[in-house]
């Protein structure tokens, strides 16, 4: 018990210096909608940034599920990052990240993988953006392996 104590005092002793340099503030939110083949595609993003080229943060997506099509409802949530560059009133984005699928098609099963996210956002004034971006969900284990979903969805940005 006392190496575990010593443990985590090292830890976040460590960890303060980087607590200190981000502010913490959320800084972006994102709202993604569509249409896929399934039906709806709903999801969201929510990113902190940590320079003016790099954020950090959560996603969440939620697909619907057509049997007769063999479209699987997919609940996606993970962590990424992102980078990002802005040119004019655009702004590109590359988002790597993992995280957790819940996927339900004849049966439910628990998956994780990578995810990748890239897209443009144009600037409608200094707090709001429009754009499209592509989503690629991975699977790393279960019965359904490699890419699972592949989705274009546009979406509103709104800085915080």
């Amino acid at each position: 018990m006392k190496l575990f104590a010593a443990l985590f005092a090292v830890a976040t002793l460590a960890t303060q210096p980087l607590a200190a340099q981000s502010s913490g503030r959320p800084t972006q939110m994102v709202i993604q909608a569509g249409i896929d083949e399934g039906g709806l595609a709903l999801g969201g993003d929510f990113l902190v940034n940590d320079t003016a080229t790099e954020s950090y943060g959560g996603y969440l997506r939620l697909y619907s599920k057509d049997e007769d099509k063999g479209a699987p409802a997919i609940f996606a949530l993970g962590a990424s990052g992102r980078g990002h560059v802005k040119v004019g009133i655009f702004e590109y984005y590359l988002s790597p990240g993992f995280g957790l699928i819940h996927y339900n098609l004849d049966e439910t099963e628990l998956l994780f993988g990578p995810t990748l996210t890239y897209g443009l956002t144009a600037d409608i004034d200094p707090y709001i953006g429009l754009g499209v971006e592509n989503t690629k969900l991975y699977s790393w284990m279960g019965e359904h392996k490699g890419l699972i979903k592949d989705t274009f969805l546009a979406h509103v940005r709104f800085r915080l």
